[in-house]
């Protein structure tokens, strides 16, 4: 009445097999793809950190971009870092990625520092805009 049928059965053994490795490879593939994509969270928030912490001289640093003391602006720290070379602050401090600071007024207003080139809006990477303008543009 049965007819046994010796070969399909291991055929399709194989065929489960290679599906449940291609899974596992799937897997381990996104698995190590998810785990590099939380390490450079995590590397930019350690940067802005560091940016942040700088900025402001209550934090206990004292550095070339700190610009904020006993809760103002100092205009002339403002004027010296929006002045300063983008590239070698970003050296100075391991920063990789790029950032672009700017201050604004408790109206949310931009406020623009004199610089010996001109009024600029902010400092930083000018792939980065601010209203519209890229930041440390001059403004006219």
């Amino acid at each position: 009445m049965f007819k046994k049928r010796g070969q399909g059965q291991s055929w399709s053994l194989d065929i489960i097999l290679a599906f449940v490795v291609f899974v596992l490879i799937i897997g381990i593939f996104y698995a190590m793809l998810g785990n590099n994509a939380k390490d450079k969270g995590r590397d930019v928030t350690l940067e802005s950190n560091t940016v942040v912490s700088n900025l402001d001289a209550a934090n206990g640093v004292n550095s070339t971009l700190t610009i904020i003391n006993k809760g103002t602006v100092d205009p002339i720290a403002a004027k010296t870092l929006y002045n300063a070379d983008y590239k070698s602050i970003k050296q100075q401090f391991g920063i990789r990625g790029d950032f672009c600071i700017y201050i604004i007024d408790q109206y949310g207003n931009i406020i623009s520092v004199d610089t010996p080139g001109g009024q600029r809006t902010g400092f930083g990477d000018g792939n980065f805009s601010i209203n519209g303008k890229p930041c440390g543009s001059v403004i006219s």
